[in-house]
């Protein structure tokens, strides 16, 4: 008779973590130039939101800079102490729909009780993810259902392009241009860092 064994509460690593001898060996140009273009992104696109948000909000530029400095310091220690621990690429972030829906409640909710509430969230969704929950649901609901409702929350961004590209068009049109360019020829988006070519 077989026993169904149940997923453990918090995962373990698979190895153990690897040493400082083992880490200098694994880099090359390669991961370097990936890991700067993930930096480049995280602080381009995402933090743009990031400063929207917070203008709208009526934040201070004391404020929406000890948040930027909090999202950065937060999800790049995560990144390095659980890529070491697992060995395994693992990278983290803050929730751009989560900051694309806090826009509103700044604007009707101090400062202090928007961070007070987003903290008593953080823990909450950490319980959930400890008791298993969040796994069963993310089963259970089909991934494009997923996907309607982040492309829903980020419909207004793409829309505002359109906008932008009338105000000003010196910065909303060469991004428009690059982005259909790698679109339609998606050879150079692709090439391989090492040598610049598909591989």
């Amino acid at each position: 008779m077989s026993t169904r064994q149940r997923a453990p509460v918090l995962e373990r690593p698979d190895l153990s973590p690897a040493g400082p001898r083992q880490l200098l060996r694994d880099l090359s140009p390669e991961y370097a130039v990936n890991g700067l273009t993930g930096l480049i992104f995280s602080a381009s696109g995402p933090i743009a939101v990031t400063l929207a948000v917070g203008a709208s909000g009526g934040l201070s530029d004391e404020q929406i800079a000890s948040w930027v400095f909090g999202i950065f310091l937060s999800a790049g220690l995560a990144t390095i102490f659980m890529s070491l621990l697992f060995r395994r690429p693992f990278g983290f972030a803050w929730s751009i729909p989560g900051t694309v829906l806090l826009g509103p409640s700044l604007q009707h909710l101090p400062f202090p009780e928007v961070v007070g509430a987003f903290f008593t969230t953080g823990v909450l969704v950490m319980g959930l993810g400890m008791t298993g929950v969040v796994r069963r649901a993310m089963a259970a609901i089909p991934m494009p259902i997923v996907m309607a409702m982040v492309a829903a929350i980020f419909l207004r961004f793409g829309t505002d392009v359109v906008d932008a590209s009338t105000s000003a068009p010196a910065i909303a049109l060469p991004m428009v241009i690059v982005f259909v360019l790698l679109t339609a020829v998606p050879a150079p988006a692709s090439a391989c860092p090492r040598c610049w070519g598909p591989c």
